[in-house]
């Protein structure tokens, strides 16, 4: 299987939730306006994707009917599509969702339970000959974890069987991913799923430990040898605070400090990200990020620079 670390500069992919805890005060006209208004920036700041999402999955969240997150995220898509040709994501595991994002100029379907969540998924991706990012989901692989208890439930029922949960348990998370993977592929491949039109996200913070998401990241390499181009997200997630605060830095996102050492922290993260030739980072603050790709993208593609002399500095 070959290599599929990017030989391009890392892509990067803004977010914008579209949801009632990002737009407090719930109403549609404002909830468009506020979301085209940051469409904007994170395109100006270099964003070269725009992740859309209408239903939060950060621990405590809700479900949120499948009619509410299309009149969420639909207007939001066509706005953008109006005055933008940037990419688009819709991130969502319905299927129902997909469609509707698709037909309204959405490009990829970014689904955080790698097609095992809504089994109409894969046809729907496959119809619309869309990309797909696959996501390693470790809350639907161990369940009753306690660091997946703290999630919402993710699709609709079970994606597997009681017997496989019980093995999924006893296995490194390495080997979990690899399993989770190899049931998501084929799912995909069933469906006609063209192999190009896939990326695959190894799931960071998302029912894992902190030592798990380490072990993830450092590894990277170990994905791309899947042969497909990885998708990661780990912008301002919670072990990447976890280090902070261990460590005395001011994690308060209520202080400006705070609110600027997370984006500062996960910029690094993303900087080793893209040195391993990652080919989209999701990140919430591209200015940061976007910084943090050129350098690491720099070194990365360093055979391909122009052989300048450097001048002093003034």
């Amino acid at each position: 299987m070959s290599n599929k670390a990017s030989q391009t500069k890392t892509a990067i992919c803004g977010i914008i939730n579209v949801t009632p805890d990002s737009f407090s005060d719930g109403g549609q006209f404002f909830a468009l306006e506020q979301a085209l208004q940051q469409a904007r920036k994170l395109i100006a700041e270099g964003a070269n994707m725009l992740d859309i999402g209408g239903e939060s999955t950060r621990p405590g969240s809700s479900y949120v009917e499948i009619e509410e997150e299309i009149q969420r995220v639909v207007p939001v898509i066509k706005a953008i599509r109006e005055e933008s040709d940037v990419l688009i994501s819709i991130d969502t595991w319905k299927s129902q969702v997909a469609e509707a994002a698709l037909a309204a100029g959405a490009n990829l379907v970014n689904d955080i339970t790698g097609l095992m969540g809504d089994e109409r998924m894969a046809d729907v991706v496959a119809k619309a000959g869309a990309k797909v990012v696959i996501m390693f989901n470790p809350v639907m692989a161990r369940p009753q974890r306690p660091s997946s208890l703290i999630f919402p439930h993710f699709g609709f029922g079970q994606a597997f069987t009681e017997e496989e949960l019980a093995d999924f348990e006893k296995i490194p998370i390495g080997n979990l991913m690899e399993a989770f993977f190899e049931r998501a592929l084929a799912r995909a491949e069933e469906a006609g799923i063209a192999r190009g039109n896939i990326l695959l996200d190894p799931g960071i913070g998302f029912g894992l430990t902190k030592k798990e998401n380490l072990l993830l990241l450092r590894d990277l390499d170990k994905l791309h040898q899947k042969g497909y181009p990885i998708f990661l997200g780990v912008s301002r997630k919670r072990f990447v605070i976890n280090i902070l605060e261990e460590n005395g830095f001011e994690v308060n996102p209520k202080t400006e400090l705070g609110f600027r050492n997370r984006d500062t922290a996960s910029a690094h993260v993303t900087s080793i990200a893209a040195r391993q030739g990652v080919a989209v980072v999701r990140v919430h603050d591209v200015a940061s990020h976007r910084m943090a790709v050129e350098i690491a993208s720099a070194i990365r593609l360093a055979d391909d620079a122009e052989n300048l002399d450097l001048k002093q500095y003034k």
